[in-house]
């Protein structure tokens, strides 16, 4: 469950859809080109808030997942509302960072900052996990990345696969 406090209140959601990014061994991944002024928090350690601008339009929530030094993260693609947001507010990462008013100012914190600004608290278990190739995206656009609760309704009307598309470089993902 991910969490937002601000002067609008506590707005709460449950994660139901995610993307990872491996760093500088993934052509999609922001990281892949080397660290910048706005990539730095890729390389921060686990719970580093990473907030991009896309399309000049939307802003996507992401969270470094490796040790310090090393980039990599994970997208966070849309959420169920739990507590002060409508229902479908969330599906979808721009609109999942509209419903809870996330944007670059949040880039470079950590989930565990003293001011929760924004945090995870521990959600009820998807039943099933469904894994497809992550969406939006030309390089490396077949390897199974996306993971998300196959019986939630809040998970990005996208076409979900009858079946996992097989892993690049036979079997294994990069390093």
């Amino acid at each position: 469950m991910i969490v937002r406090r601000d002067g609008s209140g506590v707005r709460a959601a449950r994660i139901v859809e995610t993307e990872a990014y491996l760093g500088q061994d993934d052509p999609s991944a922001h990281a892949f080109r080397g660290r910048t002024t706005r990539t730095a928090p890729l390389w921060g350690p686990p719970g580093t808030i990473y907030v991009y601008f896309i399309y000049g339009m939307h802003h996507c929530l992401n969270f470094a997942v490796e040790r310090e030094g090393t980039a990599g993260c994970v997208l966070i693609r849309g959420a169920e509302p739990l507590a002060g947001l409508a229902p479908g507010a969330a599906t979808g990462p721009g609109r999942l960072c509209r419903a809870l008013a996330i944007d670059t100012a949040l880039s470079g914190r950590h989930l565990f900052d003293a001011d929760r600004a924004l945090y995870l608290r521990e959600g009820r278990p998807a039943r099933r996990i469904g894994v497809s190739t992550r969406v939006g995206i030309r390089q490396a656009a077949d390897w199974p990345l996306r993971f998300f609760d196959a019986d939630s309704a809040a998970v990005s009307p996208i076409a979900r696969p009858r079946r996992t598309p097989p892993c690049p470089r036979g079997g294994r993902l990069p390093s």
